[in-house]
């Protein structure tokens, strides 16, 4: 059975080269529409359920769109790059604050009662210090997330640090506190972007976007941060792998 499944992967990573190998030398075109899945997986010589596997990756590089009843297009000439973030703990979590450039944008002090993400969370002064900001690939001049983290009062602190600095918050709460991450809680949804945010990341206003909402707390328990970042879902994945002991 493994064998079998190493063996259809393979395939339809061949098929999506070739593919991309047809866009590149301009045998396959932006707009063009491709023949029904029967008919074009005899074409190239595999199984149908390989070529949907193969239109399913490249549709999530950004390269095809497949729409129901109207066929599958190409709609850009080469893979979007995009962040994948596999989550089987918490160092794959932390992965996004790791490796990609954070930009900090603004800072500010705010009351719990005016932001509505903070209810139910505590603050020693009743304040919260809030970073404003944007993260790239790299490379990419575009942002593909804007994000709004909210510090409690105990590691307010930070603020000079941040002012001269694009580490990520947690890591400058690390750095600066002597303490680690030891919990992440994390929810993701589907949201119609917010025109702000659309245009950090170029989308259009009530586009589909991508928001995760996450809280990080140090290992003595105490919540570090809480953070609601909006991503590009086209340049942004999560992928959860969980193996049962």
């Amino acid at each position: 059975m493994a064998a079998g499944n190493t063996a259809m992967s393979t395939l339809y990573s061949q098929v999506c080269e070739q593919i991309l190998d047809q866009i590149k030398c301009g045998a396959l075109k932006v707009g063009d529409k491709f023949p029904p899945e029967a008919d074009y997986a005899v074409q190239l010589g595999v199984s149908r359920s390989t070529l949907r596997l193969a239109f399913a990756d490249l549709e999530a590089s950004g390269v095809l769109k497949r729409r129901k009843r109207a066929g599958t297009v190409i709609i850009s000439d080469m893979p979007q790059q995009r962040f994948n973030m596999a989550t089987t703990g918490i160092n794959e979590l932390l992965s996004l604050g790791r490796d990609t450039e954070f930009k900090i944008t603004a800072t500010r002090t705010v009351r719990a009662g005016d932001i509505t993400q903070l209810d139910g969370y505590h603050s020693e002064t009743g304040h919260w210090l809030e970073v404003e900001g944007e993260r790239r690939l790299d490379g990419e001049p575009k942002p593909f997330s804007a994000n709004q983290v909210y510090v409690p009062a105990r590691y307010a602190g930070i603020e000079p640090v941040l002012k001269t600095t694009d580490t990520s918050v947690y890591r400058a709460i690390e750095e600066s506190f002597g303490v680690s991450v030891g919990r992440v809680s994390q929810a993701v949804n589907a949201i119609a972007c917010p025109a702000k945010v659309a245009e950090i990341i170029g989308l259009f206003a009530g586009a589909p976007a991508l928001q995760i909402e996450a809280q990080l707390y140090a290992r003595d328990g105490d919540l570090m941060e809480i953070s609601i970042a909006t991503f590009d879902p086209q340049r942004f994945q999560v992928r959860t792998d969980v193996q049962i002991d």
